[in-house]
């Protein structure tokens, strides 16, 4: 997974392979999943793959991401609070949306992100 995440700073800044990863190393690492760093995407749950996707994504130069109906990813949004919660750990400065259904709001309820109606 460590260079499925670094390839986006490889291909598109420039950045040498050994740092590249050693960032993408710290991102999973802030979310406690530094472990999956040497998997391949067979050996990942469905929610560790919807973090690598969620790195790649804010390593690249766009200022806005957009999640779309994040059950289609991950299937089981009983623990989206714990989510949401590494998803701002993770953040620094991107603008991160979450689009999903009002059946679902619960699952936000006092959650950092944010619910667009």
């Amino acid at each position: 997974m460590l260079e499925n995440i670094a390839i986006i700073k490889e291909v598109h800044f420039w950045m040498n392979t050994k740092e590249a990863q050693l960032l993408a190393k710290e991102f999973l690492d802030k979310i406690g999943l530094v472990h999956i760093g040497e998997y391949r995407l067979h050996q990942c749950s469905l929610q560790e793959r919807f973090f690598v996707i969620l790195i790649r994504a804010l390593m690249t130069k766009e200022k806005k991401i957009i999640i779309k109906m994040p059950y289609a990813i991950l299937y089981n949004l009983r623990d989206m609070r714990n989510i949401c919660q590494k998803i701002d750990s993770l953040n620094s400065d991107k603008d991160i949306i979450i689009l999903d259904t009002f059946n679902n709001e619960i699952n936000y309820k006092e959650a950092l992100c944010n619910i667009i109606k």
